[in-house]
């Protein structure tokens, strides 16, 4: 879908044209006009956040109106009808109604921005090693649970609850289906439900939990949740919880400061740095390991280290799991190749750098 360029004679208010493309036949000129509107809210968000220099231009690139179009591309995507289900969801039962013109464009301006922050977040991903930490885990947390899935709405990942239907909603609907439809709940409105539970968390299955009660108990939003956005409000309720009370083993000397996250990556680089030069010899040099894996070996303590001691990190992450995201193997050829070997380097150093930590603080 390319940038759209001005229609030359637009007859569509933005409720005809959304009535339009809600429904059955949505019509070229209806879905032109909705995608205009749409672009120029997304690239308007964009611009702000490049003005405030939160727009990771590295990553994404610098044409902010292909962003904005890559951004909001997603609700546009039609079912096997020609139908657009995302804007059929969203605005179910108000485009029929007395709803002001005012108001739908509120609510349009609200999922556009919705959309482009789930955009945003999924581009971030791979750059964000503590975001993919907290997403690894609650995949994992979801998949041991039955009254909930993970199901894909274009290109995002949704977290939905599923529900046995009660008697008066049975007519109509299948058992196992997503509990209930509306609004998502706004970001901040569930990190400030998480942050009040992550005291009594000790997993990301109780922090789950905390997130799941929120959902159900109000009834004028969503049961369901973008994956990204729910591993992102967990991890800012764990580093807005952890920003205002001690880390517990960490800080040996109550006279000095607490390390910052940034501080204790930069340890733990050093120390990865030094231990992989010192054992080269060992594992590259026999001919244990090829050049490549042991690069791969490195990238995996990073992330195991990362995990352990980097707030809010990933306390479930296994060795098996971080190996395996930098060096393609099953759990079999984990346990008999390489398990030795990769848990005495992490053991190596973990001890190392605990040893580096307690002389800084």
């Amino acid at each position: 879908m390319g940038i759209p360029t001005p229609l030359a004679r637009d007859q569509h208010t933005l409720r005809s044209a959304l009535q339009i493309v809600t429904g059955e036949a949505p019509t070229r000129r209806a879905t032109q006009h909705i995608v205009q509107k749409c672009h120029r809210i997304a690239r308007a968000t964009l611009c702000q956040q490049k003005r405030t220099k939160s727009l990771r231009e590295d990553v994404l690139g610098e044409d902010v109106g292909d962003l904005a179009m890559d951004a909001v591309a997603g609700l546009f995507e039609r079912d096997d009808q020609g139908r657009f289900p995302e804007l059929r969801r969203y605005f179910e039962g108000q485009v029929s109604s007395d709803c002001p013109e005012k108001q739908l464009m509120e609510d349009l301006r609200r999922l556009v921005q919705s959309a482009v922050t789930d955009w945003l977040f999924e581009a971030y991903r791979t750059a964000d090693r503590s975001l993919s930490n907290q997403i690894r885990a609650l995949k994992r947390a979801i998949g041991q649970r039955e009254d909930v899935r993970l199901h894909r709405r274009g290109s995002v990942q949704w977290v939905e609850i599923v529900e046995g239907p009660t008697e008066t909603e049975a007519v109509g609907r299948a058992s196992g289906t997503a509990a209930r439809t509306g609004r998502p709940m706004p970001l901040q409105t569930l990190e400030a439900h998480l942050t009040s539970a992550v005291a009594a968390a000790h997993s990301t299955e109780d922090l789950l939990d905390a997130a799941l009660d929120a959902l159900r108990g109000h009834f004028d939003y969503e049961a369901a949740y973008p994956l990204t956005r729910l591993a992102q409000a967990m991890r800012a309720a764990r580093v807005r919880v952890q920003a205002v009370t001690e880390h517990p083993g960490m800080n040996v000397s109550p006279e000095r400061p607490l390390l910052r996250p940034d501080e204790t990556k930069r340890y733990i680089d050093r120390t990865l740095k030094a231990l992989r030069s010192e054992k080269r010899a060992t594992y590259v040099r026999q001919n244990k390991l090829t050049e490549q894996a042991y690069a791969a070996y490195f990238q995996a303590l990073c992330d195991r280290l990362e995990a352990r001691f980097v707030p809010p990190g990933d306390p479930e992450m296994t060795h098996f799991e971080a190996l395996s995201e930098h060096l393609p193997l099953t759990k079999d050829e984990y346990r008999m190749e390489h398990r030795a070997r990769f848990e005495y380097l992490e053991r190596q150093a973990r001890e190392a750098l605990i040893e580096r930590l307690k002389e800084v603080v």
